[in-house]
């Protein structure tokens, strides 16, 4: 080799050289790019997470409660290991995109006239997956139960078959029994009420009920081991439902408002509005000898408290004139009888007869009764002392006096 020549060994020397290195160096940023790129998506992932936390904040907790434990009567929980683990992401994307038609919840996608965008349901989304590595289980989530929201559900579902106070009826047992509420814990009232006992006509209301109002149910029936157990004044009631139940029951009679009318009272400003036990016993069992239905039979316990609500409303501090006083003591002294007529009813009558006068089984209907409509008081209170012959009418003399006999007559006469 001449000393012109080019000394290709050293730059083929210098070439693997560059070439080692350069595979060093790309290798070295291969190990780590997976790592730079974990990093990263975590850093998207905390962001998603924050924007979605203050989405949650504005726009959903009132209704599933501001660590998605769900609200009472609105939306149910969304931070238990039950529903995340069940609940992939594109469900919970598609339930906030599309809502649930029937429910409460809206539909917050744009695609659905709402405000979000895909990108604002994915941070949601990552907000609530969050949740699941510390999500309680439903069985862990301590449930205190409302006695008062238990007796509003109770006086809409329980009442017709086990009394307005769990007195019991012909077809539904006794609850508010000091012995059965010592027997047994709430653990067994959640499961019959959940489960029910349909070999006794119990219905099963786990399939319509919520945990939380099943809960809602066990505190009001507990509440009756108290010295002093809720009453029908406890409740409350809802003044704009009273105000349509009014409207479209009651307004005919006793004018817009409760002005009064021809046929009825004025009810505005009535000294009755003071007493709530009074008027709900009056509205219920009405006022026979006036005219005044037994709305009982149509309205339950709370929609009568509604009504209530409402007609509280009208009234205005002060007091009425002797006539109207007089009145209203006339419609609380009615109200109560009748309210002990409907109790003898019940624990007497209604097994064979219903507890509506409707009939049971092959036993006759007492509304609109071809015997009661041609009988007068005196013939009707001989039938039930009696009985009737060749029939399954037993007399009840030996069970109830002459004036509990006498007093069952205004309540057959109403249902003619």
């Amino acid at each position: 080799m001449s000393r012109n020549e080019p000394n290709y060994q050293f730059y083929a020397y210098i070439g693997a050289v560059l070439t080692l290195a350069s595979i060093l160096v790309f290798g070295l940023f291969s190990v780590q790019q997976p790592a730079r790129m974990h990093a990263k998506a975590m850093a998207l992932k905390v962001e998603a997470v924050e924007r979605g936390a203050e989405i949650f904040e504005h726009d959903c907790a009132t209704c599933h409660g501001d660590k998605g434990q769900g609200e009472r009567n609105s939306g149910p929980p969304l931070n238990t290991k039950e529903f995340l683990s069940d609940a992939v992401d594109a469900l919970i994307f598609n339930t906030i995109v599309d809502g649930r038609p029937g429910t409460s919840m809206p539909a917050w996608g744009q695609a659905r006239g709402g405000p979000y965008n895909a990108q604002t349901v994915e941070d949601l989304v990552a907000f609530i997956r969050a949740w699941e590595p510390t999500a309680p289980s439903v069985d862990e989530v301590v449930r205190v139960g409302d006695p008062v929201e238990g007796a509003v559900l109770f006086s809409t579902t329980c009442f017709a078959c086990h009394g307005v106070s769990g007195e019991g009826t012909a077809v539904g047992m006794r609850l508010n029994d000091p012995t059965l509420l010592e027997k047994y814990d709430d653990d067994f009232f959640r499961d019959v009420i959940a489960r029910g006992r349909p070999e006794r006509g119990m219905p099963t209301w786990g399939s319509v009920l919520s945990p939380m109002q099943i809960d809602d149910l066990v505190a009001y029936i507990r509440s009756w081991e108290s010295e002093t157990p809720l009453t029908m004044a406890d409740l409350g009631g809802d003044t704009t439902r009273g105000e349509v139940i009014f409207s479209s029951t009651c307004v005919v009679c006793h004018g817009s408002g409760g002005s009064g009318t021809d046929i009825a009272p004025r009810l505005a400003e009535a000294t009755i509005l003071n007493e709530p036990d009074d008027l709900h016993a009056t509205i219920s069992y009405g006022r026979l000898n006036a005219g005044m239905p037994n709305w009982g039979q149509v309205l339950s316990p709370a929609e009568i408290n509604d009504v209530i609500a409402y007609l509280q409303t009208l009234r205005v501090d002060g007091s009425s004139d002797t006539e109207e006083d007089a009145s209203d003591d006339t419609a609380i002294s009615d109200a109560k009888a009748m309210q002990a007529t409907q109790f003898l009813y019940v624990q007497h009558c209604a097994t064979c007869h219903g507890m509506q006068g409707e009939g049971r089984d092959d036993r006759p209907a007492l509304i609109n009764n071809e015997v009661v409509q041609s009988s007068d008081d005196s013939a009707l209170i001989n039938l039930i002392t009696n009985g009737r012959e060749n029939t399954a009418m037993e007399g009840f003399a030996d069970e109830l006096t002459e004036e509990e006999v006498s007093s069952l007559i205004p309540l057959l006469r109403s249902w003619q």
